[in-house]
């Protein structure tokens, strides 16, 4: 455009890029009418103007024309430009600038069942950092790890500081009493005094539990520099955006659009005048099936365990919604209870129950428990005492490894296994709205290999919420996709199956037994609850690890528990008096 105009000023490109980079202009094009001449002396006109219609396409925005008259004068017998700032726009003058202000709409909430709100109002911490105000990256790191971040968390902000100095960078966000118990800890590593760590506070809507905003909810904050590159217009360096959770995966849903108005705007920033306005549209809510009741008695009855890092889900078994998430510790970057996959130890005794029912066995069919088995030369042992086990039923209550290996290489064959497990509706991935993870159960490519997945202790890994569902199916006899994000086409055409009455009748009375004189009894679970126990070992000899599992259900209640690293105690002492707690809140 520069050589159509005549003798352009110095700031010609400055102003124009000022403007075009203002409104995010993707697509520009330009309209002009016929020209008018002045009248002019004996030598002809030299001046003349021009209507031009501009049509720009703003993204995220519109489209956006105006009309402005040009000025033209006469050079070297050709019409050139006579520009300033009005020819840009009629109302836009020397010293003055174009600009976009976005007022976002209220954000809709994340509802829970029956509606209840997941969110409220509060004031929240943004805990981050700015890359040109750090003098030593180590000590942050140190600082932050210590106030709760994770690693990813510190290495991604880290990364972005490093890369973008000048912005400030999210780490986490806190509440504002977690804050300031933060601020006052009298510790070499207090995050408050470390050199480049900033606190911006907001008032904003945050999840109603810690738990619910760490891994479920999510939070909301500032965007970070990866964010905006992803969103886009009409999101800006000012946008406050979801953090983790369904308020990040459910964001634009969420959000809305922003109302935006292009202003003239004086050499203070300030709006002088309005060129065009854009409605957007306000977000729309989020309806989840956590209820908070729910949600709460698990939260409690985890919070009073003696042993941390426990994940667990509960589901309505009677619809495959899910009903509670806790994944504890808080600070835990991955959600372990929809997307831990974890040995299933004896829990996975169902399945294989499954299997050997599949081929014609019974609850009844004889059964026996060595101390010890020997499978193409390795030897596989029991976890305690033996009992006498003359059936299955009474192998699968006492949690017999020798039984189940027994039955196993006599009776299955490797793809017995995933076909079990496809029962209840295993096979794929969860659709939940949030990363999520059922189960790998695949085919023993060896007889030592199928004696050890017999007993949850192979290559077979199990979530909570894969394990869940299989206490669900179990519970009413049908196999339910779980589901969590309401009004979805997956939650609408989420997947069900009828589990075959031969199976669900033989492990109804199995998993009552266990409660009622097996592996769970003695730990406090209410009377009629159905469930199996599992221990999982795992690591090297010198430094062995055990899981302690439970699943079950009672009621319309079907659950999932496991806590990682139990220090040698098995998964019904462990998770047993848990489940107990947690089961008793509910009838309270």
């Amino acid at each position: 455009m520069r050589r159509e105009v005549a003798d352009p000023p110095t700031d010609f490109r400055t102003v124009n890029a000022q403007v075009f980079s203002a409104l995010g202009v993707s697509r520009a094009s330009f309209d002009p009418g016929p020209i008018h001449t002045t009248k002019g002396g004996k030598g002809g006109s030299t001046t003349a103007t021009a209507s031009v219609a501009a049509h720009y396409t703003l993204p995220a925005i519109g489209s956006w024309s105006e009309t402005s008259t040009v000025h033209l004068v006469l050079r070297r017998r050709a019409w050139k430009i006579a520009w300033s700032p009005q020819t840009i726009d009629p109302q836009l003058h020397a010293g003055e600038t174009i600009d976009v202000k976005r007022t976002w709409p209220a954000r809709a909430p994340i509802l829970g069942a029956g509606g209840a709100p997941l969110t409220r109002s509060g004031t929240q911490v943004n805990v981050g950092l700015v890359g040109s105000r750090v003098k030593d990256y180590g000590a942050v790191r140190t600082d932050l790890l210590a106030a709760g971040a994770t690693d990813a968390e510190v290495t991604q902000a880290i990364a972005e500081a490093r890369a973008h100095p000048q912005n400030f960078e999210p780490v986490f966000t806190v509440s504002y009493a977690r804050f300031e118990a933060l601020k006052a800890q009298n510790t070499s590593e207090n995050v408050y005094e470390v050199p480049g760590t900033e606190f911006p506070t907001s008032t904003q809507t945050g999840a109603i539990t810690d738990q619910l905003a760490s891994h479920v909810v999510g939070t909301v904050g500032p965007i970070t520099a990866a964010e905006l590159k992803s969103l886009g217009a009409p999101y800006d360096a000012e946008s406050d955006v979801g953090q983790g959770g369904l308020e990040q995966s459910e964001e634009r849903t969420l959000a809305g659009t922003p109302t935006s108005e292009i202003n003239v705007e004086d050499a203070g920033g300030n709006p002088i005048a309005r060129l065009a306005t854009f409605h957007g549209h306000p977000g729309h809510a989020v309806r989840t099936s956590i209820d908070p009741r729910v949600q709460r008695a698990a939260e409690a009855a985890l919070g009073a365990a003696p042993h941390k890092n426990v994940a667990m889900v509960a589901l309505q078994a009677s619809t495959g919604r899910v009903l509670a998430i806790v994944s504890d510790p808080e600070a835990t970057s991955l959600n372990t209870a929809l997307d831990g996959a974890y040995p299933p130890g004896s829990t996975f005794k169902v399945i294989t129950s499954t299997a050997l029912f599949q081929r014609g066995l019974t609850p009844d069919s004889p059964a026996s428990c060595p101390p010890t088995i020997n499978v193409d030369g390795e030897s596989f042992h029991n976890a305690g005492d033996e009992a006498p086990t003359p059936t299955i039923t009474q192998a699968f209550i006492e949690s017999c490894n020798t039984a189940f290996i027994g039955l196993a290489v006599q009776h299955l064959s490797p793809p017995d296994f995933p076909a079990a497990a496809s029962v209840y509706g295993l096979e794929g991935s969860p659709h939940l709205g949030l990363s999520a993870f059922y189960a790998n159960v695949n085919k023993p490519t060896s007889q030592t290999e199928l004696a050890a997945d017999a007993i949850g202790q192979g290559d077979v890994t199990f979530s909570p919420l894969g394990m869940a569902t299989v206490a669900a199916a179990i519970d009413t006899g049908v196999a339910r996709a779980p589901t969590l994000v309401q009004g979805t086409v997956a939650d609408r055409e989420a997947k069900t199956s009828k589990v075959p009455a031969a199976i669900v009748d033989g492990l109804r009375p199995m998993m009552l037994g266990v409660v009622e004189s097996g592996t769970a009894a003695g730990t406090g679970l209410p009377a009629g609850t159905h469930a199996k126990t599992g221990t999982a070992e795992y690591g090297p000899e010198a430094d062995l690890k055990i899981d302690g599992w439970l699943m079950g259900y009672d009621g319309n209640i079907a659950f999932a528990i496991v806590t990682h690293n139990t220090g040698g105690a098995d998964g019904g002492p462990i998770d047993g008096p848990i489940i107990a707690s947690f089961l008793d809140a509910l009838s309270g």
